[in-house]
């Protein structure tokens, strides 16, 4: 796990949040809080790299969603892509964005919020490439002008089928 005690401490809080500000359906069908996960058993579960689906706005308000590669570390998904994709030219201009990972029906974890560009050359670009790198992944910065995408989520939701099948 990377992830600091404040770094912990900050996404459990989230979690707990993210339960209230839930809507009654998504609640029921989530079965919060007894089917969701905590910051520790989030980060225990999401290393590596995971493939997600994430999805962001066209300057026409239309929405865009891929799938691509992320990786999670203290306590947030980065997402490895080059400056003149259309997700960072999307995320540049208007950073709204959601982002899914789900395995079957067992776990699904969906996060609303804002991303943010990291670039070459910054201490956390550095340390995301080198662990990317450590997960199987290769130096983003061959494939042009290199960053990643930080997603800060507003709400982030959790469900396990099972979770006491999750470490924590």
């Amino acid at each position: 796990m990377r992830e600091t005690p404040e770094d912990l401490r900050r996404l459990q809080e989230l979690l707990e949040r993210s339960i209230g500000r839930a809507g009654e359906f998504l609640r029921s069908s989530f079965r919060m809080p007894e089917h969701s996960l905590s910051a520790e058993q989030l980060a225990n579960h999401l290393r590596g790299i995971r493939n997600v689906a994430l999805a962001t706005v066209t300057q026409r308000g239309e929405p865009r969603v891929a799938p691509t590669g992320a990786l999670f570390y203290r306590g947030a998904f980065h997402i490895p892509t080059v400056a003149a994709a259309a997700r960072a030219r999307h995320v540049a201009r208007r950073p709204a964005v959601s982002l899914t990972y789900y395995e079957g029906s067992a776990l699904a974890i969906i996060a609303h919020g804002r991303a943010a560009l990291i670039p070459a050359g910054e201490p956390e670009f550095e340390a995301l490439n080198e662990l990317y790198i450590s997960s199987g992944g290769q130096d983003i910065r061959a494939w042009g002008e290199a960053v990643y995408l930080r997603i800060d989520p507003d709400v982030l939701y959790t469900f396990a089928l099972y979770p006491d099948r999750f470490p924590g």
